[in-house]
């Protein structure tokens, strides 16, 4: 069921020292899951209050009231035991999972020192390497949670940051605190028609993830779709309701039950990238064969002729965003011809539209003059047209047997 992030009602605090004293405290697993390696890297505890009529799993989370430090901390201690004792017999029958454990910032600026939480784990033998402390991005930049981090670190615990509530990431703390794992939530990853920004959003955080040796999480995932996505965006750990047992679901092993989901999300998404690959090489494919039919027009003719034939390519390939020559040295011979029907904007290019630019030092120059026979660049927006677009470059000889470069700029990634 999703989770509700409406803010709870306040509540007195004999609430909570009732809680405290009777331990009312219900403890809930939710996987995280490797779908790459069809597998369960572990489980994330939940915390709930517990009534009369039994667990609560409304939108009341305890953590959300405005306890004091010194109550935040005794409460956050309780759920960490009570989570860590729920843990063990999944933690004794399976060696590798571990345990994503809530920790709370404010009560952790409480604690006189650390300690508490690595006593329990060796009371119940669970190794520090097992468990990975969870803070939110709030209180990151404190000196207490930085002594807290620093104690448990040393001892093995692993630490994971749940980052990304907005479309924001916390670098600076990331850098600093270098967590094993990044969590990101549905808004990073949902509501993406017409905000393709937000995979590159997510992929610029699996890049600073890689540069800080983290590792980045999906949580909160609700759909077979959400999942896919995600993996093609490159995020392979994921958690979420969608990988919980179904309610019909008649196998009675959780862990298997699990592990059904993740396997028809592999499956699903190898036919995903197997239709997506056959896509690329056909598109690819079509781009060679305009690549090689043009380059063959720019050699039967004479170098005065480039623009004249480049303007007639670019109106008549329907493939085509625009094309321009280059010296055999990078310098531009001709202005960029764009197709008219997309009425590019060319400021950037200057009244001659480019030409006589030295593009000396541009990647696929330096390719072709190393020895390339071509050279195919990532894709980009056109910064005249703001369209997808993709450029391929390739040596040729024109009708005077004397070498230049055709670059293609063709529509599409």
């Amino acid at each position: 069921m999703p989770q509700d992030f409406r803010p709870a009602p306040a509540a007195p605090v004999s609430v909570l020292e009732k809680v405290l004293a009777e331990e009312q405290i219900a403890v809930f697993f939710q996987p995280v899951v490797n779908v790459r390696g069809r597998s369960i890297l572990g489980f994330e505890a939940f915390s709930r209050s517990v009534s009369g009529e039994g667990a609560r799993l409304d939108a009341l989370d305890l953590f959300a009231q405005p306890w004091e430090a010194s109550l935040r901390l005794r409460l956050c201690r309780l759920c960490r035991r009570k989570a860590l004792e729920a843990f063990r017999p999944i933690a004794q029958r399976h060696q590798q999972m571990m345990l994503f454990l809530n920790v709370d910032a404010q009560g952790v600026a409480a604690a006189e020192k650390p300690g508490h939480l690595s006593a329990i784990c060796e009371t119940i033998g669970l190794a520090g390497r097992r468990v990975a402390i969870e803070l939110e991005r709030t209180g990151l930049g404190s000196p207490e949670i930085a002594r807290f981090v620093q104690f448990y670190r040393a001892q093995g615990f692993k630490l994971s940051i749940d980052a990304m509530d907005g479309l924001s990431a916390p670098t600076e703390e990331i850098f600093a605190l270098k967590p094993d794992y990044i969590k990101i939530d549905r808004v990073a990853y949902t509501d993406t028609a017409g905000k393709e920004f937000k995979r590159d959003m997510v992929a610029a955080l699996c890049r600073l993830a890689e540069r800080t040796g983290s590792t980045v999480v999906a949580k909160n995932v609700e759909s077979e779709e959400e999942a896919v996505r995600l993996l093609d965006w490159g995020v392979n750990l994921q958690q979420g309701y969608f990988y919980t047992k179904d309610k019909d679901s008649q196998e009675k092993d959780p862990i298997r039950a699990f592990l059904v989901k993740v396997e028809e999300v592999n499956r699903r998404f190898r036919e995903h990238s197997q239709a997506e690959v056959g896509e690329k090489r056909r598109r690819f494919e079509d781009y060679h064969k305009t690549l090689r039919k043009v380059a063959a027009k720019m050699g039967e003719s004479i170098a005065q002729d480039f623009a004249g034939v480049a303007e007639r390519i670019a109106q008549a390939e329907e493939s085509l965003l625009c094309a321009y020559v280059l010296s055999e040295d990078g310098v531009q011979l001709t202005p960029c011809a764009f197709k008219k029907s997309l009425a590019a904007e060319t400021p950037l290019l200057g009244p001659g539209g480019g030409k006589g630019e030295d593009l000396s030092i541009r990647e696929d120059v330096l390719h072709l003059k190393s020895g390339f026979d071509k050279f195919v660049s990532a894709p980009f927006i056109s910064a005249h047209a703001r369209v997808p677009a993709r450029t391929i470059s390739t040596r040729f000889y024109n009708r005077e047997n004397q070498p230049f470069i055709l670059c293609l700029e063709f529509l599409g990634e």
